[in-house]
């Protein structure tokens, strides 16, 4: 017999709502969100918020969530509760709904199939001499001038050189994708205002016109790339459809440049912040795969990821109903105190539950090996050489909660170690 655990009484909800409202809707809640994550979990770890949308805050909670069969992504429950019924005359939401990243099974299963067999292993090992090589020539210049805006002239640049090439993008095009992604990247958030929406359905048109055209090319004459593997394979007999080909173009580039950026810029500062950890990593090399995952659950790059109840389900003693949209608080867990020693503490020697930031379950980042080689090259470079790197300028924080980041990360880079 199920338990399930007793509703919080008004006192204790209207806190968590608070702290909730606060992430979303205050400046402060966007340079501060982890003490109000800690209020939320603290209050109601599985909270039924004032907006209509169950708020979960554990790992444990987070993490049978992301792999429960009754939890998924129902784009039309989703979408019904954030806009009016007329969302689908919005380019930038129908072209959201339309990727694998809003796509439950069976269809899911099908899109994740396809694109496992073109982005495989060996095609991202493939890329290891070509982040090697545009790495020495966006810090070349960084390091010439002793220091520089790290985020935008070397942790954009360089995840979103590296996609251009796996999926086949023209380097020399690439910059031009920046703002249309960003533009785009809006829709994933629950403050969106009518200008934003407007800027997303400009980007969505753009991205879709662009990668449209790039489909074209391939079709007609294919190439070493991701675009043309995805165009080739098939799966019981089909291939993907030349709008599941546009989709896709855009799910690999968006995801893999956006979030790599800031997993790539979050680990330095916190390095910069935390100089005995960059002390550790400097002195024992082995580290650093802890330091990374350390880095993924200290700062992950989303903090936040939508999913909706197919059936009544329990998560954390609590019964959700069918048709609940949930916010998934992945920054949250990855710091909650049950399964993390000290979890406000940067610890490049943790070795304890595994950080959700990738995801968890089918719908977990199938990109997450290329945005790890990538670090693997990157912070070595910079902190294994620049033992006395700082930040020069304050941070100006994005006015985002799912992707909260920072503008820039001005840095020097002081000395090189021989």
């Amino acid at each position: 017999m199920t338990i399930q655990a007793a509703p919080p009484d008004a006192a204790t909800a209207h806190a968590a709502d608070e702290a909730f409202a606060e992430i979303l809707f205050s400046p402060e809640g966007r340079v501060d969100p982890y003490s109000r994550y800690r209020r939320i979990r603290e209050a109601v770890p599985v909270h039924h918020s004032a907006m209509g949308i169950w708020v979960l805050s554990r790992y444990d909670d987070v993490n049978d969530s992301l792999r429960s069969k009754q939890v998924g992504k129902n784009v039309r429950t989703f979408m019904a509760g954030r806009f009016s019924g007329d969302w689908e005359q919005h380019s930038a939401l129908r072209k959201l709904a339309s990727t694998m990243l809003w796509a439950d099974p069976p269809e899911h299963t099908r899109l994740r199939r396809i694109v496992t067999r073109a982005f495989t292993t060996k095609r991202v090992l493939e890329h290891q001499a070509f982040i090697e090589r545009r790495l020495g020539e966006l810090l070349d210049p960084i390091a010439e001038a002793g220091g520089g805006d790290i985020c935008n002239d070397l942790c954009f640049p360089l995840p979103l050189s590296v996609v251009a090439r796996l999926v086949g993008v023209p380097q020399d095009e690439a910059p031009l994708l920046r703002e249309p992604i960003r533009d785009f990247q809006r829709t994933f958030e629950l403050g969106m205002t009518a200008a934003d929406l407007r800027k997303a359905d400009e980007a969505a048109d753009f991205l879709d016109d662009y990668y449209g055209d790039l489909v074209r090319q391939r079709q007609r004459r294919r190439a070493d790339d991701l675009l043309s593997s995805l165009i080739d394979i098939e799966d019981d007999g089909e291939r993907l459809s030349f709008a599941e080909l546009v989709q896709m173009c855009h799910m690999v580039i968006a995801a893999g440049s956006e979030t790599t950026t800031y997993f790539l810029t979050n680990g330095i500062r916190l390095f910069i912040e935390n100089p005995g950890q960059a002390d550790l990593l400097r002195a024992d090399p082995a580290l650093l795969s802890r330091a990374i995952d350390e880095v993924l659950r200290f700062d992950p790059p989303a903090h936040m990821i939508p999913r909706t109840v197919s059936e009544p389900t329990e998560i954390g003693g609590t019964l959700l109903p069918e048709g609940a949209r949930l916010m998934i608080l992945i920054a949250a867990a990855n710091r909650d105190p049950v399964r993390f020693t000290d979890p406000e503490r940067f610890d490049v020697t943790r070795a304890e539950s595994p950080p959700i930031s990738f995801g968890a379950g089918i719908h977990a980042c199938p990109g997450w090996r290329l945005a790890r080689m990538q670090a693997e090259i990157v912070f070595p470079a910079l902190v294994g050489r620049y033992p006395r790197m700082e930040v020069t300028e304050p941070l100006r924080h994005r006015a985002r909660v799912a992707f909260p980041q920072v503008e820039a990360l001005h840095i020097r880079l002081g000395d090189r170690l021989e």
